[in-house]
């Protein structure tokens, strides 16, 4: 990476933007062929990322599609498409070169008009999207291989934006017809794998791809080389998480996704599987309408905060203690920069009666239900911490009302702000805070706090990282004051795998790069 003028003090490890060198990540050798049989809970009605703020429904286009850039192993951004990425002197413009003769699964020649109009699509999407919208004025192609990312103002978040799962590249002609909310017909990508059927409510098969041009550096999360082990990718919706586990068992599958802590001991006993734990994975919350209805009124939400007890919550979610950590930071991988507790009250998880009482006295609230949605295929995550949280607050007063529909009516339905006061959620680290999809105007929730707007705008044009750490802490503070959404914990991730199955992820940023596992080996 090219680094010019003031901007080379923001390029360090921990800080938005980092000097980008590879990190080892696989040390034995697997061989390639079989196919990987994975287990999944859920599918969204299209594999297109850009349509949806959902991250598990990224999944398949993280095996087929890739970005500019990538996150390592160590929350750092990394060049994947890109070839090189350079500040302009002023700092107010980025110059993006790209690897030569890459090409997409449809054989057309990856140019810099296919990076223009898939980066123009993501900045007009919700979420992660409106953070590029909001530094950029314009994203232009200068030759074939060159783009030119004019920026409103200096800032680092472009390059963690751009990593972000969201960001890929696909083929200009495969975008026709499409738009931040409506979806491509399919993926026409330069990842490892290409997507030969998707069916939202079996499965998706992708197959690897003979002239895929992977990286030389080794591989680290989702940068470096990508190995594409197995022949084929077959991922088969299973909601039921017994079933998996059962599948798992039998032989039927070879990873089994997202499984309950209670199967831990089932896996553990079976001499053919294997439970994967993955520590400091996600923090499990719920998020609040700020924008209408009940809690759009500060008091109610500081009241609810306050009459919470977050261990029996996260314990009927997790199941098990020594899953899961009663750890208030909105960053939930100690290991980030950005990790921090800033502006926690002084007993987290505790409940407090005489805050109750006094917040719900200044509050306007008259005991009408609060309209909590949860996803049915996330029934650990957002059913049972629902469940008991309402409990706790009904001891209060506060009334619950849970709404429980399949996944595509839960996203629909927390987009509208008259459809919902509060909805069960989970938030992963990111490798900025200007990429937290919570801190996003546009995100169901709609908090659009002056002062938090106001540091957000600080936070992406500031420079220098101890800054952005400070001006990052208070946002967090305002989080904790304010309690647009509620963090109960911080969870481990379990999954199940087959005894042989060649390097799976252990660490939070690989997440689930099935590029770079292989079947189990003969």
């Amino acid at each position: 990476m090219k680094v010019r003028s003031s901007l080379k003090g923001i390029l360090l490890a921990g800080a938005s933007m980092a000097v980008f060198a590879a990190q080892p990540a696989i040390a034995q050798e697997l061989q390639q062929g079989g196919t990987l049989r994975v287990g999944i809970s859920q599918m969204a009605p299209s594999p297109d990322p850009v349509v949806t703020t959902f991250g598990v429904n990224w999944l398949t286009a993280s095996i087929a599609c890739e970005g500019l850039l990538g996150v390592d192993e160590s929350w750092t951004p990394q060049p994947m498409l890109a070839e090189s990425f350079t500040y302009a002197q002023d700092g107010k413009s980025l110059t993006v070169v790209l690897r030569p003769d890459l090409r997409f699964h449809s054989g057309a020649a990856l140019t810099s008009a296919d990076v223009v109009a898939s980066l123009n699509r993501f900045r007009e999407s919700a979420g992660i999207g409106a953070s590029l919208k909001g530094v950029t004025s314009a994203i232009e192609a200068v030759d074939d291989r060159t783009i030119l990312i004019t920026l409103n103002t200096p800032t680092p978040i472009v390059p963690g934006v751009l990593a972000g799962q969201q960001a890929v590249i696909m083929s200009s002609a495969s975008l026709e017809g499409a738009s931040p909310t409506e979806a491509t017909r399919g993926l026409d990508c330069t990842g490892p794998y290409t997507l030969t059927s998707y069916t939202p409510d079996q499965g998706a098969v992708l197959t690897r791809w003979a002239d895929y041009h992977s990286r030389s550096e080794p591989s680290s999360a989702a940068t470096g080389a990508k190995h594409a082990y197995a022949d084929e990718i077959h991922l088969r919706l299973m909601p039921e998480a017994s079933v998996r586990r059962d599948s798992l068992i039998t032989g039927e599958l070879d990873i089994a996704m997202e499984m309950p802590i209670d199967f831990f001991d089932a896996l553990t006993n079976d001499p053919n599987t294997e439970p994967v734990v993955v520590a400091n994975n996600q923090s499990l919350t719920v998020v609040f309408n700020t924008k209408e209805g009940p809690l759009a009124d500060v008091n109610l939400r500081r009241a609810i905060y306050h009459a919470l007890e977050m261990n029996p919550i996260m314990l009927a979610s997790v199941g098990n203690p020594e899953f899961y950590t009663l750890d208030p930071s909105w960053i939930p991988d100690p290991n980030s920069f950005w990790y921090t507790t800033a502006g926690v009250p002084d007993g987290f998880g505790t409940p407090n009666p005489d805050k109750v009482k006094e917040y719900l006295a200044a509050s306007s609230y008259k005991g009408e239900p609060i309209r909590w949605l949860v996803a049915s295929e996330q029934y650990q995550k957002h059913f049972l911490t629902a469940v008991t949280a309402s409990q706790q607050l009904e001891a209060f007063g506060i009334n619950v009302e849970i709404q429980e529909s399949p996944m595509a009516s839960y996203i629909q339905s927390r987009a509208d702000a008259t459809k919902m006061d509060a909805f069960s959620s989970f938030l992963p680290t990111y490798v900025d805070p200007t990429s937290i999809a919570y801190l996003n105007a546009t995100y169901p929730g709609f908090w659009t706090d002056p002062e938090k707007l106001e540091l957000m705008a600080k936070l992406a044009s500031t420079i220098d990282p101890a800054e952005r750490k400070a001006i990052f802490e208070k946002v967090h503070a305002l989080a904790y004051d304010q309690f647009p959404f509620i963090k109960y914990g911080t969870e481990a991730n379990m999954y199940g795998i087959r005894k042989g199955v060649g390097n799976p992820a252990r660490v939070p940023t690989r997440g689930y790069d099935l590029y770079n596992v292989a079947p189990p080996q003969q």
